[in-house]
This record gives structure tokens, sequence and C-alpha cells, in this order.
């Protein structure tokens, strides 16, 4: 949004934050070492939250929900981590993320506003033009209408911790044709495998939706990962090395709106035989929400497979479509398309009438059929070749991997 609208884009730390809450319940502590006034046998009565205790992240919401409403701001409903305020001289929006705060708006007037409205009450550190966001670097060339997210410097740990600096670069996170399965040598307990795809699942959540499937693949084996897998996770950070700058491009002046696509792998893995529905959308030319997960039942087609994955992506459409809305985007009113290169799915999704092939569809999955039915969302057929979500539910071939991944806005 900030990208498309020209905005102005700042931040602030609220320093001690926990320590601002008021409590409501009754909580007592023991005195702290070295500090017995009244002897061993009193305790205190807190009236503030400390960190550590379990309502603190509650009472700072509270004040902070609180302060943020005597300022005029409304707390979306589909997200109550995003505050919205429309005034005459412009509209401003909040981003909370615990004690980090980023500011957005239409001018650099209103963003004083917010800041001096939070510090009257909140002691804070204004960090200025936004450069970081909770670990993602931001890079913007207002200029040229570009914004940028990515995670530099948490990949390059990565590659030290690994020791993967000076290993031949990959081209893609997952060669074509890898299927991982709980057979084989069991690794080490001493090897970091653990460690390493938590890290991996970090980055892949945050700015590189590219290496999602990988890591969800390498997920799956946690409990008792080998050493396929572990050779496996080393050329994901392999291929991090040669791509370490690249982050989610959002640019000005993009059309289109919101593009979504869906997808499944049929049975894609092998000790479970369940499928691995894959999503993504973009706005600004770069993706704004996607996923690789493994689906929760066992699909007796690939239509069925396709059609369990559009139900999915239909929850995100209907959330990104509140979200979008409380924006102030206009496309809001408008049906999301959604596409899919599944005809057989795609005429479920349409078709209201029940056949011999659907009918143990589990009813959960017909949630698809009702939205569209109540015009929020449509579907609309694509080729194989144009897919841009079959990156999230299979390894590919170079070529095809490098142009799904422009596709969704990845660029160094």
């Amino acid at each position: 949004m900030v990208a498309e609208k020209d905005m102005e884009l700042h931040s602030l730390d609220i320093k001690t934050a926990f320590l601002n809450g008021d409590l409501k319940e009754d909580v007592w502590v023991q005195q702290p070492p070295g500090y017995s006034e009244w002897g061993k046998q009193f305790s205190c009565k807190l009236h503030k939250a400390l960190y550590g205790l379990k309502q603190a992240p509650r009472a700072w919401h509270k004040a902070l929900n609180e302060q943020l409403q005597n300022m005029g701001f409304n707390a979306s409903q589909s997200d109550p981590g995003l505050y919205v305020q429309h005034t005459e001289q412009g509209s401003t929006y909040l981003i909370v993320w615990v004690d980090d705060i980023t500011i957005a708006a239409d001018s650099i007037e209103l963003v004083q506003n917010v800041k001096s409205g939070i510090m009257q009450v909140f002691e804070a550190r204004d960090l200025g033009e936004t450069s970081v966001f909770i670990g993602m670097k931001v890079q913007r060339d207002r200029a040229r209408r570009l914004i940028k997210l990515s995670q530099m410097s948490a990949v390059r740990n990565i590659i030290e911790r690994y020791g993967q600096g000076d290993a031949r670069v990959r081209d893609v996170p997952m060669a074509p044709g890898v299927q991982l399965t709980k057979e084989g040598d069991p690794l080490g307990e001493d090897t970091p495998y653990r460690q390493l795809v938590g890290s991996l699942l970090y980055v892949s959540t945050c700015t590189r939706p590219d290496i999602a499937f990988a890591v969800g693949a390498l997920a799956r084996h946690m409990s008792a990962p080998t050493q396929e897998h572990w050779v496996t996770a080393k050329g994901v950070v392999r291929y991090l090395t040669g791509t370490a700058e690249h982050g989610i491009m959002f640019k000005g002046g993009v059309k289109g709106g919101v593009k979504a696509w869906s997808d499944a792998d049929y049975g894609g893995d092998l000790d479970t035989r369940r499928s691995t529905t894959g999503f993504v959308f973009v706005t600004a030319g770069g993706a704004v929400s996607w996923m690789s997960k493994l689906q929760q039942t066992v699909a007796v087609s690939t239509a069925e497979a396709e059609y369990m994955a559009a139900s999915a992506a239909v929850k995100e459409a209907i959330w990104l479509r509140n979200i979008m809305g409380d924006l102030g985007f206009e496309k809001a009113t408008e049906a999301q398309i959604i596409y899919t290169d599944n005809q057989a799915a795609l005429a479920l999704a349409r078709n209201p009438i029940l056949n011999a092939r659907a009918k143990h569809i589990d009813i959960i999955y017909h949630f698809a059929r009702e939205r569209v039915q109540l015009g929020q969302v449509c579907f609309e057929w694509c080729p194989t070749t144009k897919m841009v979500a079959d990156i999230l539910t299979k390894p590919l071939q170079r070529d095809k991997f490098a142009r799904f991944r422009t596709d969704m806005g990845i660029s160094g």
C-alpha cells in the first residue's frame, strides 16, 4: 500500500513496553533477593506488569489499545495489530508488533502527530524512516515507487553458521525429482538439523516463499531426520548462498489488483500419500500471502486434491478481502479471482450439483463452492505453464522455478 500510494513510512520502538501495563488481577510476588524491608513473611501485591508475568502482554495491549483509541484510531476486525484512522488531513495506519510500531500516513505531519501522541504517554525511541521491522530489512526507492523486503542478515547468519559460504551455489532449493521419505540412515543426535530447519522456516514465512516448499518438506521429518534430509537441508542453504540479497519487491502503479493462484501436488508425500496445498496472493508486483502445506486427509483424485487446495485459498482470500477493505482499496468489493489449472476442480467449485465423484468429499471443503455462489471469490482456469503456485507444491526445473519466482516479485 505504501509503494502504491507513495506514503510516508516511519517506526517507533516502545521502551520497556510490558512495564506500562496496569494489572486488573490480584497478583502477589515474593520480595526480590536483597530486599526484605518487612521481613520474609511478607509478600508484595503488583500494580504494574513485569516482564515474565503471563498477564504482561495482555496488560500492555490494553494500555496501548486504550491510548490509540483516544487518539482516534480503530483496530481492524481482521487483524487486531492493524489500526486505522481517517481524517480530513488524510489516512494513517499503524502496525503493532509487541513493542515495535510502524506508521504509514499520507503526510509527514500525520506521522508526527501519531509519534507525539504516543510519546506523551509511553517512553519511546523515534527510529525515523523505517529501515528494519521485526528482522526484515526495508529498502525504499521513492522516486521509482519501489519497496523491497528482505532478510539478508538472517540468511547470511545461516550460511556462516552451517559452513556453506564456500560451497557450490545451487540454482534451486530442491532438485527436481527429490522425494523425501522417513526411510534412511538416521542422523546423529549432535547434528543441528532441527535448528537449521527452524531458521529456514523463519525466513520462508517472512520474505522467501521460493523456499517454502523445500522447508515444509524438511519440517515433516523433525522427529527422525536422516542423512538424506540433512544433505537436502544444506542444499537449501547453498541456494540461499547465491540469493542472499533476494527479497520481495513491491512496485507502485502495477495494475490488476490482487492476483491469486491455487495448486496441489497429488499424493506427493510418499509416506502418507497426502497431497501438498500451495497458494500465493500477489499485489503491487509482490507476494503478500502464501502457503505450502501437507493436506490433512488423503485425496483420491487430482480433482479432489485441487479442490481442497482451493478451499484453503478461499479462506485466505476472504481474510485479505477484509484487510483490503480496512485499508481503503476500491477493489475490496469485487470478487477475488483465483486461478487453478484443473478443470475438474473448477467444475466442482462452480457447480452445486452433487455427483458420484464428489459425494465423499468432506463438507468443510465445500466452503469454496459456497463462497463462489456468494460472489466473494471466483475461479478461472490457467495453463500449468502459468501456474505460479506450482513453485509451492513440488521441486521444479531451474527455468520454470526462476520464472515463477519472478512472478512472485522475488528479486535481488
